[in-house]
């Protein structure tokens, strides 16, 4: 069984693409809109330090830390789901992704959070606008805080759910930047979605927009 879900999710990240270069010309258009709109804008917030970044991992890590010992446990019935979600945020919001595991009543037994965002917080957003920031892959405190403002939900398998993790593990090994227009947290969630065998909309869509097309796309 090991073996097999081990061979489903090679094969998931090996399906791990990166966005068409057919995307450049819309996502220029979009950047010259992007462009105008910063000009008038200022920062919304100081740079988060380093220290600030960490104690709030901390704090997030304590609340799920319950939840994991949940999930260690055997569960008869146990599903999996992934939720592609959109929260307001910066400019034009965020995209990103809430993953785990349920009992035999669908009640969640643990989740995490994940999403590509910048490793600057704010200010890497607002400066990632213009040329590309460091990044990383997860959750952010306004991921766990923010009213989503659209979700699309998925029941998995364990082999997809296998799956899903060995493509988020690989993405996050890489060495990652954010870019409003070039690789934005859209395109972190179309990477996991083409590893799953889904279609997804364009990248340079609004985050709301883009859930709303991925299940769509998606949906029989």
């Amino acid at each position: 069984m090991v073996d097999f879900l081990d061979s489903r999710a090679i094969r998931g990240v090996a399906r791990v693409r990166t966005v068409r270069l057919d995307q450049a010309i819309w996502r220029v258009a979009f950047g010259v809109f992007c462009c105008a709109a910063l000009a008038y804008m200022a920062p919304a917030s100081a740079t988060e330090n380093g220290k600030a970044q960490h104690a709030r991992a901390g704090i997030i890590e304590k609340q799920n830390k319950g939840l994991r010992a949940r999930a260690s446990v055997p569960q008869n019935g146990a599903g999996y789901f992934v939720e592609f979600r959109s929260r307001p945020g910066y400019l034009f919001g965020h995209t990103y992704l809430v993953y785990g595991r349920t009992d035999g009543h669908g009640r969640r037994l643990a989740e995490k959070y994940a999403g590509a965002y910048p490793l600057d917080g704010q200010r890497g957003l607002i400066v990632g606008s213009v040329v590309p920031v460091p990044s990383s892959v997860r959750g952010v405190k306004e991921d766990y805080e923010e009213r989503p403002s659209n979700i699309y939900r998925r029941k998995l398998s364990p082999a997809e759910y296998a799956r899903l993790n060995a493509i988020i593990r690989h993405v996050s090994a890489e060495d990652k930047h954010w870019n409003l227009l070039f690789a934005n947290c859209n395109d972190f969630a179309i990477e996991v979605a083409h590893g799953m065998g889904m279609s997804a909309p364009p990248s340079w869509v609004l985050p709301k927009d883009f859930i709303a097309g991925l299940r769509y796309l998606n949906e029989p």
